[in-house]
């Protein structure tokens, strides 16, 4: 017992030792990367198979069945590709050396990321974004909408290229000499987030000791994956370290800022050529939501089985509502109401950033349950106050997020908890 006390210990201060150590190095360089990713390009539509380049480049629209040919130096794919064999295409795309445009939002999507992420040449890619005049319509988009939908494609995910298709009764020239300003001249032609040095097995280690905290075999467990995937190594030693860090730790009140660290770590070790370019994604995201609150409800059962049986119909349903709400939403396609859209765009406006709303909404709720330790309830605090920590987490696994952007995002809602937790020790509860 006090040998296994010993080695915690001893993982704590090499956990902080090597993470603080190891991100004075990294933060200024893929802040470095970031800041060149932040080039973006702008295609027009020319008919239904080209898009023109500001320097008249044509971009060639491949949809399915389509042969690509030598003349074609940039492609995008459209449409559904999931019964076509991409054997051929990746034989070509090399052959002809042709840069392979990945189109967000749509079908192709998961064909045209495993085109680039298989194919020899990997830097000839750029992601696309795009508005159809259908979204418009259906979303009811005005130009205030529109700008701040590019603009997050350029400032949250490093979009390569802009296609701007015709979008009837829009002045899309000013939206785009509102970004110019914002952003700069568009580059004349789209490329995608270079790699750098990461020494990315160094944050692994780190977040190893971070397991360790909690139970020194728990660092041993995702090390059998790295004969499969070093990616999904990485992203099960991560979801683990979410549950473990929280049951580590005696001061509660430094939660956030190790789940900050740990989002850090996570996000360092995944910054490779493909992550940095959303061909690959965080491994388990639903999992790494679910784990640490649903690990609490099941202790919170146990513990007080005696008093819940009688509400428990009623805690079923609200929990199914509460957890497929928290989980819907969660990701880029999750459904967002027309006047919360509005909203998130006047935020934005005042805050450069928007803030995740679960942090901003939870921490205070997580700082709370910290202070009202004799309350009936307050494990249901409790619970609710861990997916603000989980949330942090989850920001820093949306790998293609320029660091800066993640960084500001997490450190605003984090502040506004700890303006809570200052605010609530100066009264007292019973």
């Amino acid at each position: 017992m006090h040998m296994d006390t010993q080695l915690r210990r001893i993982s704590g201060w090499l956990f902080l030792l090597i993470s603080i150590s190891y991100l004075v190095f990294f933060i200024p360089a893929r802040i470095n990367s970031d800041r060149k990713a932040l080039n973006y390009s702008l295609g027009f539509t020319l008919d239904d198979k080209r898009i023109r380049l500001q320097n008249g480049e044509v971009i060639w629209i491949i949809e399915p069945k389509e042969r690509l040919e030598p003349h074609m130096k940039y492609v995008i794919f459209k449409g559904d590709f999931s019964n076509v064999d991409p054997t051929v295409y990746i034989q070509e795309i090399d052959r002809y050396g042709i840069y392979v445009g990945v189109l967000e939002f749509n079908e192709s999507l998961p064909f045209a990321r495993r085109l680039a992420a298989q194919r020899s040449l990997k830097n000839l890619v750029f992601r696309v974004h795009t508005i159809r005049q259908e979204e418009v319509e259906k979303l009811g988009l005005d130009e205030t909408m529109i700008y701040y939908r590019l603009r997050r494609a350029i400032l949250e995910r490093s979009i390569d290229l802009l296609w701007i298709q015709p979008l009837i009764g829009m002045n899309v020239q000013a939206v785009l000499e509102r970004l110019e300003r914002e952003f700069g001249k568009p580059a004349s032609l789209p490329s995608p987030q270079k790699d750098f040095l990461t020494l990315r097995p160094v944050a692994f280690l780190s977040i190893l000791f971070a397991l360790a905290l909690y139970k020194p075999i728990c660092a041993f467990l995702p090390l059998g994956l790295l004969l499969y995937s070093f990616p999904i190594s990485i992203s099960a030693a991560s979801i683990m370290a979410t549950v473990t860090i929280y049951f580590s730790v005696r001061k509660k009140e430094l939660l956030p800022l190790l789940y900050l660290l740990l989002g850090m770590l996570t996000y360092a070790a995944l910054s490779d050529f493909n992550h940095l370019n959303d061909l690959e994604q965080f491994r388990g995201v639903k999992l790494s939501l679910l784990a640490l609150p649903a690990v609490l409800v099941a202790i919170a059962l146990l513990k007080h089985w005696k008093m819940l049986k009688r509400y428990l119909p009623y805690f079923v349903v609200a929990a199914g509502i509460f957890g497929f709400y928290y989980i819907s939403r969660s990701g880029n396609l999750a459904f967002v109401p027309d006047m919360e859209r509005k909203l998130r765009d006047t935020i934005e406006g005042l805050l450069w950033i928007r803030p995740r709303f679960k942090e901003v909404l939870f921490y205070p709720v997580f700082f709370l349950s910290l202070k009202m330790k004799s309350f009936k309830w307050n494990f249901i605090l409790e619970i609710i106050g861990s997916i603000a920590l989980i949330s942090t987490f989850n920001t820093f696994c949306h790998i293609k997020t320029p660091l800066f952007v993640t960084l500001y995002r997490s450190i605003f809602s984090i502040s506004l908890g700890y303006l809570t937790y200052y605010i609530v020790r100066r009264f007292r509860w019973s």
